[in-house]
């Protein structure tokens, strides 16, 4: 990066500093002035122009500039940080009357989805990102306050960070990394007035965004004079101009990608295609940003297979992406064929489309979309379609078309054994070492980037040659020392070499000894233990987030419709789906009880494996019963991280641990979509079509339920009411309950399940008449709630449906 622009970045993240230094130490004087004085202490005689556009961000303080040069830095600060700012604050925040010195970060979804109720949604303590490496709900408005003490908590933090490497000599990475460690939660603007939903950290690094593309944009003009174009005579004027390039990256076939797998040794190739598309995301965001000159400040967004960055609009940067795509496409050809493909979408922006009370957002971000969806229609150019049609090219050339990896099912002109068990398989390079990350990840969480291909590892495309991707512990990563970059897992470090932390729901489920389960082992674990009651079966449970799309397109009214707050947005999913799914799968939910479908007494782990969660969608496997209780536990931490503005909707399976990977996505996937075509989607499918061996039929059908219908009606209601007044184990006194074998219980389940009334109502009221146990028996008087109940629920078609669920999810607790 040009030298005198990353000085402009580094005093644009360091803009509003000052704010949480006068919250923590009030003082007469303004947070610019705060700011100032704090930074001075870390800085160097050659960092005064940073210390002075800190200084000067505001117009009062910039009028006092005259007698510098119009190509000062401050002026490029000054706009920038009005560009962010959008109308999210537009008060001058010094003390004034009308600001809340305690007022906390309010949530992002209390201006999404329709008209602002202040403190509805909820409010964040202050405290820095992950804290005791706990979740952060919103918390009612009335009882939660940002006080003193708790910004001069998160001060000494910064204070600490800041004294180990200047500020003003640490990379941008590290500092991007600090900040957001030290103040997601510290609210941007305080004013009485306004929502306090944007973060200071997001300010910043937008603030960043735009200072960067400001400078690259007049570079290219050989524009200098920065105070008439961005103070005095023709700001508005400029505020028209495309200065801006938003730029939308999205992977296609991840799915397809990541199933089409055996069943044999699938945990760990999930877990490695699953964490290689994360890191393959993350990396080619950082090779875009790397070859236009960016940081990590213009990434507004990477996750679930997709990026959004916003970077300046000049022909060079234009020139860089057409190269880079083209380079990355024809890799993907090399390596995968047509299976994986990276689309992207750009549009030109002005800096007032992305004002409040504008259209431009929508706009824009639709605009991209469209681009997207074009781009995918005409993946390859020319000399790539002529590759893909010419039989002797080095992407359809193989060697004996007759090997074929037990993987992909590809020829390949190199196979490699895969130790899968005893014996072993054929599988070509990229799977065979798809295979080992995903054994390597179990045990390290930094990813290693270098121009170097290491033992066991994977290669990735980059704009000039190649890179290769290495799993590592901290003293494998200190050993080896020439990495391009590093990625740390789930962790907050700093240091120059760690360029970014990634957010991944990488929880599984390990024996006494340490070892993963593979999913024989947690279908095993169904009831609870080894040993438990219950049918074994693997649960598989699909999901994501309805409407997604559209809410980025129109989730914010108007007035509140900016790109600070897409951007927070998309951050706060990314991080429920990615790092806070991790904390549920532990059975930390913060003041709410694990969901029981039983009401048996568990562990508070969860029984299940993370195979895939994204930015907002997830692929778990797990005991089945453990696996339904976390959906509920997930839908319910989403209502509350959402305040209920945002649902999703759900697929669940039941599968024997040797079915094939791809078979259980694809039932799943069914499930899902006939989850989301219910009317108002925020809803779960069950279940599906299975054949029995033992009964040697056909069982069951897929129901759909709303999330509130299943909790509240099949399990609250109906499976409570079966488990007071029945007894199922056959082998065990039922005392004051009725004891309902199994043939019993398959005979209510298949007159629940027939549509046609008249005979079969008869035939219902008839078995129920047969469980008659007589006046004087311990069980007759739950007998005597049980027939007018089942006989009213058997009459109402929806009743009828939810009673037939409930009794199956019974059955199969006790189902040998």
């Amino acid at each position: 990066m040009d030298e005198i622009c990353e000085r402009i970045e580094r005093a644009a993240l360091l803009h509003d500093v000052g704010k949480l230094v006068l919250r923590a130490n009030p003082a007469r004087m303004t947070h610019a002035e705060a700011g100032v004085d704090f930074l001075r202490r870390f800085a160097r005689p050659e960092d005064e122009d940073i210390l002075r556009a800190i200084g000067h961000h505001h117009a009062a303080a910039l009028k006092n500039l005259a007698g510098r040069p119009k190509n000062d830095i401050s002026y490029i600060v000054y706009e920038a940080d009005n560009l962010a700012s959008g109308s999210d604050r537009r008060k001058d925040e010094d003390g004034t009357a009308g600001f809340r010195a305690d007022e906390p970060l309010h949530s992002i979804f209390e201006t999404f989805g329709g008209e602002r109720n202040p403190g509805q949604t909820g409010v964040y303590p202050l405290q820095g990102l992950l804290e005791n490496d706990s979740m952060q709900f919103p918390k009612p408005a009335e009882h939660t306050v940002a006080t003193a003490a708790a910004y001069q908590d998160v001060y000494q933090y910064l204070e600490a960070n800041f004294m180990k490497r200047s500020p003003f000599q640490m990379a941008i990475p590290e500092l991007l990394h600090i900040l957001e460690a030290t103040m997601t939660y510290v609210p941007s603007s305080t004013a009485c007035d306004e929502v306090a939903d944007i973060s200071l950290y997001d300010h910043l690094r937008l603030t960043a965004a735009y200072a960067v593309g400001i400078f690259m944009y007049l570079k290219e003009k050989g524009e200098t004079d920065y105070r008439d174009l961005l103070f005095t005579k023709h700001v508005q004027e400029f505020r028209k101009e495309k200065v801006m390039l938003l730029v939308s990256g999205d992977l296609s076939g991840i799915q397809s990608f990541i199933y089409t797998i055996p069943s044999k040794g699938a945990l760990k190739s999930l877990r490695g295609r699953s964490f290689y598309l994360e890191i393959l995301m993350e990396h080619l965001a950082d090779e875009i940003l790397e070859s236009v000159g960016c940081h990590r400040s213009s990434l507004l967004y990477t996750g679930g297979g997709h990026f959004y960055l916003l970077l300046p609009n000049t022909k060079t940067v234009e020139m860089m992406l057409g190269t880079m795509h083209q380079s990355v496409n024809g890799w993907m050809l090399k390596n995968f064929g047509t299976r994986l493909y990276l689309a992207m979408g750009t549009a030109k922006c002005a800096p007032e489309d992305f004002f409040a009370g504008q259209t431009g957002t929508r706009n824009v971000f639709a605009k991209v979309s469209a681009k997207l969806s074009e781009e995918k229609l005409r993946r390859y150019s020319g000399g790539q379609l002529a590759q893909l049609f010419d039989p002797e090219s080095a992407v359809n050339q193989v060697i004996d078309g007759g090997r074929e990896c037990a993987i992909c099912h590809t020829s390949t002109p190199s196979t490699q054994l895969v130790p899968y068990g005893e014996t072993g398989e054929e599988a070509c390079p990229m799977c065979a070492g798809l295979y080992r990350f995903g054994e390597r990840i179990l045990s390290r969480d930094i990813f290693g980037v270098s121009e170097e291909a290491l033992p066991d590892a994977l290669p990735l495309p980059a704009l000039d040659d190649e890179r290769y991707l290495s799993a590592v512990n901290l003293h494998e990563a200190e050993e080896h020392g020439d990495w391009q970059r590093l990625y740390v897992k789930n962790r907050m470090d700093t240091g120059e070499k760690l360029m970014t932390h990634v957010w991944m729901g990488d929880y599984v489920t390990r024996d006494e000894t340490r070892k993963t389960l593979e999913f024989a082992g947690l279908a095993a674990r169904s009831g609870g233990a080894d040993d438990a009651a219950g049918i074994n079966r693997l649960g598989v449970l699909r999901a994501d987030v309805d409407n997604l799309g559209a809410a980025f397109l129109a989730g914010f009214p108007g007035e509140y419709a900016t790109l600070s707050r897409s951007a927070v947005l998309s951050r706060s999913l990314a991080l429920f789906f990615k790092r806070y799914i991790n904390e549920l799968c532990k059975g930390k939910l913060l003041g709410e009880e694990p969901f029981s479908l039983f009401g048996r007494e568990k562990k508070p782990e969860r029984d299940v494996h993370i195979v895939y969660s994204g930015g907002d969608d997830v692929f778990l496997v797990g005991a089945w019963d453990d696996l339904l209780e976390l959906s509920v536990d997930l839908y319910r931490a989403f209502e509350r991280f959402t305040g209920g503005k945002l649902h999703f909707s759900a697929g669940f399976g039941l599968f024997g641990s040797s079915s094939p990977v791809s078979g259980m996505a694809r039932e799943t996937g069914l499930l899902e979509d006939l989850a989301k075509g219910n009317p108002g989607k925020n809803s779960i499918a069950l279940f599906g079509r299975t054949y029995s061996e033992r009964a040697g039929r056909t069982e069951g059908e897929a129901v759909v339920f709303s999330w509130p219908v299943f909790i509240e009606k099949v399990c609250g209601e109906k499976m409570r009411f079966l488990q007071q007044n029945f007894s199922f184990e056959e082998n065990r006194p039922a005392g004051a309950r009725v004891l309902l074998g199994k043939s019993a219980a398959y005979r209510l389940m298949d007159l629940l399940s027939r549509r046609e009334k008249g005979i079969n109502l008869a035939r219902f009221a008839y078995m129920l008449a047969q469980m008659d146990p007589g006046a004087k028996a311990e069980s007759y008087e739950a007998y005597q709630r049980i027939r007018p109940q089942l006989y009213q629920w058997y009459k109402d078609e929806t009743d009828r449906g939810q009673l037939l669920t409930a009794l199956r999810l019974m059955i199969y607790s006790v189902r040998e």
